[in-house]
């Protein structure tokens, strides 16, 4: 075959190209190296623990004063509709997430502790008894997942990100994240203008662009091995069958994708949409304003913000969001005119005071928790919208975990803590959009070992071993709470199984 001297690659581009001639053919398998030295680094996993208060708010689970469960089995979300009244702002992710119903705090009742917010609140993810100070009996789920999926032992373990502005910081009053051995957690600002700069650092000055020196001007020169046979690709590309289109574009893809890999400098196994968050979009406010939460609907979504670019930045692959404000946040986003529970009216007060389905406050607590749902699949929504490197997404990548700190508030029940999973397909074998009833029940440690599974861990158990009678140490079991007959008793193992995903 003789070649026109007009379509001959010189020695010059042959070696600038990196031998162009013969990457630009399709990669056959005799071809191929030992080791994947061009493949793309795979994005790392992440957890995120999103947590709110009083846990199903409304009824107390007994003779169906539930309306926080989308079904009463195991089964397919609603196709269409709303998933419960609860659960209403959740269904433009239906098919991202997963509900669980019959995971019980087990721990909690091995306190001696009356208490319900007390024990719950400090057992609900470190599954451990608490210390005799009353602080946290050991790691939250967090921090210990965080110990093993970060980067480096210079690399934050977890971030805590508190869901409220607060107009002082020492008024952060809700428990639950621990660090080592019951230490406090990584809390960020309540402020997201501070907590941005906190995480990400002061914003930095564009500068000038620096001279180009003689190597980087040869460098733009380069011709790319792609561009360099363009001509006789195409040209091929158009004389052969669908089968073969598909492996040249495939090959195409790929030489563009090692041109890149060696042309400049390594990817970040960061996400390539890393974007310091701008403090422009932040709100400002001043301490009268965010009193009780009036303006949660307005910055929590930037807490979100900066919750996910410290993972797609990977400042961090494990943070939490906070919905700390338990006792009289009024909830202005979610009425028209003045809330229902501002004023003189207060929030918790009256979650004890709606142990039925059919008392009259029921339908304003129900549309006043369509706040955390509506910022809940926000997070999931953003988490989606983030592209990896290897083009997947980041919510693909990361396991989303929604819990409370008991089951029903108004009786503060710690059976059938309400339970979202998102995220991380993979980990879901029989698929997401479903709800997950669990026969027989569960505990807290049970779910926490599953979520280090499900991230690449062998844990079978998370938390406090053995027996509840056993971890109480003689102390009477706090055998209410919920539960009726003999189910909490000396012998009840605090690892009972895996929920069926």
């Amino acid at each position: 075959m003789t070649v026109s001297k007009n379509n001959r690659i010189d020695r010059r581009r042959f070696l600038l190209g990196a031998s162009g001639a013969a990457l630009a053919l399709p990669m056959l398998e005799a071809f191929a190296p030992r080791a994947a030295f061009g493949a793309v680094t795979p994005p790392p996993k992440r957890l995120v623990v999103v947590v709110h208060r009083h846990g199903r708010v409304a009824g107390n689970g007994r003779n169906g004063q539930d309306n926080w469960s989308p079904r009463t089995t195991t089964g397919a979300l609603p196709a269409t509709g709303n998933l419960s009244p609860m659960l209403a702002a959740l269904g433009a992710i239906r098919n991202e997430i997963v509900t669980v119903d019959g995971i019980d705090n087990l721990v909690r009742h091995s306190t001696g502790n009356g208490d319900g917010h007390h024990s719950g609140s400090r057992t609900f993810l470190t599954c451990m008894r608490p210390k005799s100070d009353g602080t946290g009996g050991g790691p939250s789920i967090d921090f210990v997942a965080g110990q093993r999926l970060r980067a480096s032992a210079s690399q934050r373990s977890a971030l805590v990100f508190p869901g409220s502005p607060l107009g002082y910081e020492w008024q952060y009053d809700a428990p639950g994240f621990y660090g080592l051995n019951g230490s406090p957690p990584a809390l960020t600002n309540s402020n997201p203008r501070t907590a941005l700069n906190d995480v990400f650092g002061p914003p930095v000055a564009p500068t000038a662009p620096p001279v180009k020196t003689l190597q980087s001007r040869l460098i733009g020169r380069r011709a790319s091995i792609l561009d360099a046979v363009a001509s006789q690709y195409e040209g091929l590309h158009n004389q052969v069958g669908v089968t073969d289109r598909q492996r040249l574009d495939q090959h195409a893809s790929f030489i563009r994708t090692l041109e890149t890999r060696f042309g400049n400098v390594p990817p970040p196994v960061s996400a390539a949409a890393c974007v310091r968050p701008l403090e422009a979009q932040i709100p400002t406010y001043s301490e009268a304003q965010i009193s009780r939460g009036r303006l949660d609907g307005q910055v929590t979504p930037s807490q979100i913000e900066n919750l996910v670019m410290s993972l797609a930045c990977d400042l961090t692959r494990v943070a939490s969001l906070h919905f700390q404000l338990g006792y009289d946040p009024v909830f202005s986003s979610e009425f028209t005119g003045t809330s229902p529970f501002d004023g003189g009216n207060n929030h918790h007060a009256i979650i004890h005071s709606t142990p039925s389905l059919s008392d009259p406050s029921q339908p304003d607590l129900t549309q006043a928790f369509g706040y955390q749902a509506k910022m809940f699949t926000r997070l999931v929504t953003r988490l989606s919208q983030i592209i990896e490197v290897d083009g997947s997404r980041m919510l693909d990548n990361t396991l989303v975990v929604w819990v409370s700190d008991m089951g029903y508030g108004s009786s503060h029940f710690d059976f059938n803590i309400p339970v979202v999973l998102a995220g991380l397909k993979s980990a879901f074998p029989a698929g997401q959009g479903r709800h997950v009833v669990c026969a027989p029940r569960l505990s807290l440690g049970d779910l926490y070992a599953q979520v280090l599974r499900m991230l690449g861990g062998t844990d079978q158990t998370f938390g406090a071993t053995g027996t509840l009678g056993a971890l109480a140490a003689g102390a009477a079991l706090n055998a209410g709470y919920g539960f009726s007959g003999s189910y909490v008793t000396n012998t009840l193992p605090l690892h009972l199984g895996t929920i069926p995903l």
